[in-house]
């Protein structure tokens, strides 16, 4: 063989290569980036029930001053979730802990018959409500999204891509209702 012809199909190996790892680095930031979307849309509606949540410990406490260890708990949780910026486990486990502290005060308001009809509880427990039912269809949503990037991550033709450039694999998402 003569050396262009030698010098032309290693040029296109190269090429060749050099468009699959473009191509398979492009798809594999455009996958991470949507599933990063997906948790900002969970985020900011975990958010919103941060910023209620005061407001149901001051309810909570007007009717029941036997529940001042469940306030505070509810306000450490509240602090460490909000706190806790990053996709990951720490901040499902921060969340999963505030939604039980939640479910308990929504408890309280069953047994405790004042509470229970107090109309600023009942307005603070159906927004807590109508957010978790949004949290958990944007779940929902990002968890497919997880799913389907951590396929594609896993592919024979993405995985070496994905080791080294580094694309880790994504966590699930589940909130506690």
């Amino acid at each position: 063989m003569e050396l262009v012809n030698i010098l032309i199909i290693v040029s296109a190996v190269v090429l060749i290569l050099l468009l699959w790892i473009i191509v398979g680095v492009r798809h594999l930031k455009y996958l991470r980036d949507e599933v990063r979307a997906q948790f900002d849309l969970i985020d900011e509606d975990l958010r919103k029930r941060h910023d209620l949540l005061p407001n149901l410990a001051e309810t909570l406490r007007m009717f029941d001053k036997t529940k001042e260890n469940l306030i505070e708990k509810l306000i450490i949780d509240r602090t460490h979730a909000a706190r806790e910026k990053t996709i990951g486990l720490k901040k499902i486990e921060y969340e999963h802990e505030l939604s039980a502290i939640i479910n308990q005060i929504i408890e309280c308001g069953k047994s405790n018959t004042e509470l229970g009809k107090d109309t600023n509880f009942l307005e603070l427990k159906k927004e807590i409500d109508d957010l978790e039912k949004d949290v958990e269809a944007k779940t929902k949503k990002y968890n497919e999204m997880v799913r389907y990037y951590n396929r594609h991550r896993g592919l024979v033709l993405l995985a070496p891509i994905a080791l080294i450039f580094n694309y880790k694999p994504a966590d699930i998402f589940e909130v506690e209702v």
